[in-house]
């Protein structure tokens, strides 16, 4: 096996992950349900400390 293909072997994305959805300004995380109920692995980004806690508990 070359070096290059050891490489590209070793670098392949795993195809069992779920589609990423990142929420920018999430607030309570309405959004993210959505796209979590379709299966997609969500990762939210607020600043509001009741809305990052309310999106935590989501």
């Amino acid at each position: 096996m070359s070096y290059s293909d050891y490489l590209n072997n070793l670098l392949k994305p795993a195809l069992s992950r779920s589609p990423l959805v990142v929420d920018l300004f999430a607030g309570y995380g309405g959004l993210s349900l959505g796209f979590q109920a379709q299966g997609f692995e969500t990762h939210g980004f607020g600043i509001d400390t009741d809305s990052c806690a309310t999106y935590k508990k989501n």
